[in-house]
C-alpha cells in the first residue's frame, strides 16, 4: 500500500469524522495553538534546525544560554532543542520568535479549520518550497494531530536529505562556478583596465586638440583685430588724402616713364658719340619681337603721345607712328581714363598730337598748358 492510498484511507475517514453526526468534529473545537514545549521531543530538533538560520541560533544562544565561550553550531543548537522541551524563558523566547518571524503564515494556516484542510494546505507550500513557515504554523495549529504531525515531520526529513545531497552537487557545481567566475573576473580586469588606458588616452587627445583649438581661436582673433586696425588706419588715410589710389598709380607712372627717359638719354648719348645711330627700342621689350615689317623711310624719333581721337582707330596710329621708328603713346583725352594720368605721359613723350575735337576741355587745356 503507498502513500497516496494510505492518504486517501485517511481522508475519507477523516472526512466521515468531520460530517458525522454527534461527533467530535461537530463539535466547537479549541482555537489555541500549540505552544513549541506542547509538541513532541521528535520535532524540537527540525523545528529549531529548520526555521532559524545560524545568525538568529547564535544571537538567541548567547541571549537565553550559559555558554563557554567555545561551543560550536551543532552543540548550540542541541542545547536549544534541549530547552525547548519544557516550559522556561528560553522556550517561552524561541516561542516568540517563531510566532513573530512567521506571523503571516501562522495566519494564513487559520483558515484551515480541519486536519484535511490543514494537510492540503502544507502540501500546497511545501510543493512551492516554502519549508520553514509553514513547518511552525502546521505543528502548532489546533487541528494538527499526531497523524499529520508525523507526516509533515517525515516530509521535512526526507527534504533535508535530498537537500544534503543537492548541497554536496551544488558545492561541487560551486566550485566549478566560482572557476569560471574568476577567471571571468581577470578577463573583466583586463578589459576594464585597457578601457581606462584607452579612456585616458582620449581624454589626453582631447585636451591636445582643445588647447590646439584655443590656441588656433587666439591666432584667428589677433588676425582679425590686427586687420580691423588695418583697415580702419587705412580708411583714415583714404580719408586725410582724397584720390590716394590714383596719385599711387600716377606716382608709379612717373618712376616708369622716369627711368624710360634716362634710358632714352642714354641711348641718345651713344648715339650722338656714334657714326651710326641705333635705333630705339619700344617700350614693350619684354613682349615678343613681333615679325619683321618692310623697310620705311625713318621721319620720327622719340615718343609719339596721341591724345583723343578714335578709339577704334588707336591700332592704326600705333602702327603708323612705330613703322616710322619711334614710340606710341596714347590717351584718350578723359572719356576712360583719368585726366591725371595725362601730365606724366606729357613728360615722356617728345612729340604730341591733339585731336581737338576728341578730347575733354580738362586734357585739351593740360595739353595747351605744357
Amino acid at each position: 500500500m503507498d502513500e497516496s492510498d494510505i492518504s486517501a484511507r485517511w481522508t475519507n475517514r477523516m472526512g466521515a469524522r468531520c460530517c458525522a453526526p454527534g461527533s467530535a468534529a461537530t463539535q466547537a473545537p479549541s482555537s489555541r495553538r500549540r505552544r513549541l514545549w506542547e509538541l513532541g521531543t521528535h520535532a524540537h530538533c527540525p523545528v529549531i534546525g529548520v526555521c532559524l538560520s545560524l545568525d538568529t541560533m547564535r544571537r538567541l544562544a548567547r541571549k537565553l544560554l550559559v555558554l563557554q565561550g567555545d561551543e560550536d553550531d551543532y552543540t548550540l543548537h542541541c542545547q536549544l532543542v534541549t530547552a525547548a522541551e519544557r516550559r522556561n524563558p528560553a522556550s517561552e523566547a524561541l516561542q516568540r520568535e517563531l510566532d513573530s518571524r512567521f506571523a503571516l503564515d501562522v495566519q494564513q494556516a487559520t483558515k484551515a479549520k480541519c486536519m484535511d484542510s490543514l494537510a492540503a494546505w502544507w502540501r500546497v507550500r511545501a510543493a512551492q518550497g516554502e519549508i520553514a513557515g509553514p513547518l511552525w504554523a502546521t505543528l502548532t495549529h489546533p487541528r494538527c494531530e499526531a497523524w499529520l504531525e508525523m507526516r509533515v515531520l517525515g516530509q521535512v526529513h526526507m527534504l533535508q536529505h535530498q537537500v544534503g545531497a543537492a548541497q554536496r552537487v551544488d558545492v561541487q557545481r560551486h566550485r566549478e562556478v566560482l572557476a569560471e567566475h574568476q577567471a571571468l573576473m581577470a578577463e573583466y580586469a583586463g578589459a576594464q583596465q585597457r578601457m581606462t588606458q584607452w579612456a585616458t588616452e582620449r581624454q589626453r587627445e582631447q585636451a591636445e586638440w582643445e588647447a590646439e583649438r584655443v590656441q588656433a581661436r587666439g591666432r584667428e582673433l589677433a588676425l582679425q583685430s590686427q586687420l580691423q586696425q588695418l583697415q580702419e588706419q587705412l580708411q583714415q588715410w583714404q580719408a586725410q588724402v582724397p584720390q590716394l589710389a590714383e596719385r599711387l598709380a600716377s606716382q608709379q607712372r612717373v618712376s616708369e616713364l622716369l627711368l624710360r627717359n634716362r634710358e632714352l638719354q642714354r641711348l641718345l648719348d651713344r648715339r650722338a658719340e656714334s657714326p651710326t645711330p641705333a635705333p630705339i627700342p619700344s617700350v614693350q621689350e619684354a613682349q615678343p619681337p613681333s615679325p619683321p615689317r618692310p623697310a620705311v623711310p625713318a621721319s620720327l624719333r622719340g615718343v609719339v603721345l596721341c591724345v583723343g581721337g578714335r578709339s577704334g582707330q588707336v591700332p592704326v596710329y600705333r602702327r603708323a607712328v612705330e613703322d616710322t621708328g619711334a614710340q606710341f603713346l596714347h590717351h584718350d583725352g578723359g572719356e576712360e581714363e583719368r585726366v591725371e594720368r595725362l601730365d606724366p605721359q606729357l613728360a615722356a613723350a617728345d612729340l604730341v598730337i591733339c585731336q581737338t575735337g576728341c578730347i575733354s576741355h580738362d586734357a585739351y587745356w593740360r595739353v595747351k598748358e605744357h
